[in-house]
């Protein structure tokens, strides 16, 4: 079930509120979220903004697979969604919305979720910072959506 239209990969940085004041499917009880903000410092390094680069049509379908596996995995429905392209400090850049009949299985899909995100989807961090010029995040090895 797609609760909402949106893409899954947004120019800019994420409204939280846009994703949270969705309404829930009626056998729903429970709402389960995350939300990851572009922070200050990174390893001592004070950090001006982030910019996220993705290969978009690879992230998209990822992120819709993201979302069809949560559901088959725990019984929720979920929504994801990550920012590409300029964001600052306190930006949003990453949301999971989980809605389940319980807490429980709201919490482990959203987890799930944002660690799979993490390691599945095509999508490069470069940190720009006060004091020198920017840098791209080592990353890891994609790994297909159904293998985390």
């Amino acid at each position: 079930m797609n609760i909402n239209p949106k893409p899954r990969l947004q120019q800019g940085a994420l409204p939280l509120a846009d994703w949270l004041t969705e309404p829930a499917p009626a056998h729903c009880g429970a709402l389960a979220f995350f939300a990851g903000t572009v922070r200050n410092q990174h390893e001592g390094r004070a950090v001006s903004g982030m910019r996220y680069h993705a290969y978009e049509t690879l992230a998209e379908a990822r992120l819709l697979q993201i979302e069809t596996e949560a559901a088959a995995r725990f019984g929720v429905v979920a929504r994801v969604a990550h920012a590409v392209g300029e964001l600052t400090v306190g930006d949003v850049s990453v949301v999971v919305v989980v809605h389940a009949p319980h807490r429980a299985e709201a919490f482990d899909a959203c987890r799930w979720a944002i660690d799979t995100i993490k390691q599945s989807v095509p999508i490069w961090k470069e940190e720009r910072y006060v004091d020198g010029p920017p840098r791209f995040l080592e990353g890891q090895p994609l790994k297909a959506v159904k293998d985390v």
